[in-house]
């Protein structure tokens, strides 16, 4: 794992060989790190001659954190937000776009393909249709292309723990979002928590993040103008972006190709990272050629 400077703020990241392959982006979702990204989605990247790249969001991981306004300022913001006023958020989705560019230039990286879960779907869509010249294609997972709803992201609004509690918090999360059928077992998740936490425990920087999504309006509008080759890939059991906001992504798109996996949830289950990775290097191949 290796720190860079974008010129804007500290990037943690890692990326695996082959370094002169083409380069993918693997950008996370809201309030977690790159250690998220299970080994059997990620490593086939590598291992199919890509250049794979996975790091920590602002304001996650090691990654700079955003930390000047107080834990009472964001909950004033979050009630401005529930109640559907107009509030300046910290930092927008926009800032988080740079962040990405700022990354590929400082690993050199002229064009990638970009791919990102959930909230780094959205970050993703946005960077296709803001730098199209510096995207190769687009792989937007359980991710959506409208404004999210407050009531659907509150249950993910964060209140410090202690430890063990926040370790458990992650547990709840995945039995409550993740794929049912394919859950790993407690143990699993408890230690992928444990290992989090002791990395980076930033929970008003997890809510830093659902500022920025709830302050993004102009999803949709973007996604019409994008004309790299996208893949949009969605989980039927969703319950926290249902998988009718995936599929509106991919109509919203023009010729995007649309992925329904069953009993995915929102997470990638180690049972499907392999599976998945081979559905997105399909794409990333028809795309070359495209």
């Amino acid at each position: 794992m290796s720190i860079i400077n974008t010129g804007a703020i500290d990037i943690a990241y890692e990326e695996f060989d082959p370094v002169d392959g083409k380069a993918v982006i693997l950008i996370r979702g809201q309030g977690t790190q790159l250690i998220h990204w299970p080994e059997e989605f990620y490593e086939p990247f590598a291992a199919a001659g890509y250049r794979t790249v996975r790091f920590d969001n602002r304001d996650t991981g090691l990654s700079s954190k955003c930390d000047s306004i107080s834990s009472d300022e964001l909950m004033q913001m979050w009630e401005q937000a529930s109640s559907g006023k107009t509030f300046q958020p910290p930092y927008t989705l926009d800032d988080m776009v740079n962040d990405v560019i700022g990354l590929m230039d400082a690993l050199h990286i002229d064009k990638a393909h970009i791919v990102g879960i959930s909230m780094g779907g959205v970050i993703a869509q946005l960077i296709t249709a803001h730098h199209g010249d510096r995207v190769r294609s687009l792989t937007s997972v359980m991710s959506a292309s409208r404004s999210i709803a407050p009531a659907l992201i509150a249950d993910l609004w964060t209140v410090p723990k202690p430890r063990d509690e926040a370790i458990q918090e992650w547990v709840d999360y995945m039995h409550t979002y993740g794929s049912k059928a394919m859950l790993a077992d407690d143990e699993y998740y408890l230690q992928q928590a444990a290992t989090a936490y002791d990395r980076c425990y930033s929970p008003d920087g997890a809510n830093r993040q659902i500022l920025a999504i709830c302050a993004t309006t102009n999803v949709a509008e973007l996604a019409r103008t994008i004309t790299a080759p996208t893949l949009v890939v969605h989980g039927a059991g969703d319950l926290l972006v249902p998988p009718e906001a995936g599929r509106e992504t991919a109509q919203l798109i023009p010729d995007a190709k649309f992925e329904l996996i069953e009993g995915m949830g929102h997470d990638i289950p180690l049972a499907l990272g392999n599976t998945l990775s081979t559905i997105i290097i399909d794409h990333l191949r028809s795309a070359e050629n495209h």
